[in-house]
């Protein structure tokens, strides 16, 4: 244990000791240290000094009753500080990063937020001009842009009335183009369209010449944790390419949905 970082006995080492704790974790609650030698064929000398290793950094501890091996309490207060920053920020980024890359477009992360649609995060491309650019932190117009459907579409129907009279219903959602949704049970119509199919399109809502595409993040119980979405020029978003920019937005949102289906509840910046 005493060896240079790089020299083949620490990796050995640390590779059984590694599987002396998963060994423990996956048979225990308490096992004694013939029991994990002969399991991972193991010299019991080799065993019991991984052990006490361990059991130095509060990784694994002895049963002074026993005299059996069991986790120790400092794997649970690092799985809790793991869970903790598992946030969706963090979790969605690298599916961002690759969106953008795979599809040369901009892409965005969106979720719920007070009043609104809120951008947690977002990948600009080089090759698309934007002029209407949401900041991370601000909030889309949630009727007319891709992203802001697939979530709101989401939510429950007490959400979407406050998030519509935040936007001005009352006197007709806001026009952006000629292709606005600004009557409210045309956008309903639009939203129960978007449930069905599984995904959202902005057809130069909110900008002329651009278009998007987004997909909801949810749980495992059906709950919108979020959207994925990309935007580009119309004319990038037409027939066959249009079909591969629907299946790579959804193949992104699915893939951050299974990650974070273990922390439905970390909605919020890292």
């Amino acid at each position: 244990m005493r060896r240079g970082a790089g020299a083949p006995g620490s990796s050995k080492s640390l590779q059984k000791a590694l599987r002396i704790l998963v060994h423990l974790g996956q048979n225990g609650p308490e096992m004694g240290i013939t029991q994990i030698a002969t399991a991972l064929s193991i010299n019991k000398t080799t065993a019991h000094r991984l052990l006490n290793a361990m059991e130095r950094f509060q990784i694994i501890e002895k049963n002074p009753h026993s005299e059996r091996y069991r986790l120790g309490l400092k794997l649970h207060e690092l799985g809790t500080r793991a869970v903790e920053s598992r946030t969706l920020r963090s979790e969605a980024h690298a599916a961002l990063l690759e969106l953008a890359g795979e599809s040369r477009e901009s892409v965005s992360l969106a979720v719920p937020g007070s009043g609104g649609i809120m951008c947690l995060d977002r990948v600009d491309s080089r090759d698309t001009v934007i002029a209407v650019r949401t900041p991370v932190g601000a909030c889309f117009p949630a009727h007319c842009t891709a992203v802001g459907k697939a979530v709101l579409a989401h939510l429950p129907e007490k959400e979407i009335e406050i998030i519509l009279a935040a936007a001005g219903a009352a006197n007709g959602l806001p026009r952006f183009t000629a292709s606005t949704l600004t009557r409210i049970p045309a956008l309903k119509e639009n939203l129960r369209q978007i449930i069905q199919r599984g995904y959202a399109l902005d057809n130069q809502e909110l900008e002329r010449g651009l278009s998007g595409v987004a997909a909801p993040i949810r749980t495992n119980e059906g709950h919108v944790l979020g959207a994925v979405g990309m935007a580009g020029p119309t004319l990038r978003f037409r027939g066959k390419e249009l079909a591969k920019k629907i299946a790579l937005t959804r193949e992104a949102a699915d893939r951050i949905s299974s990650s974070m289906a273990m922390h439905p509840t970390a909605i919020r910046e890292s």
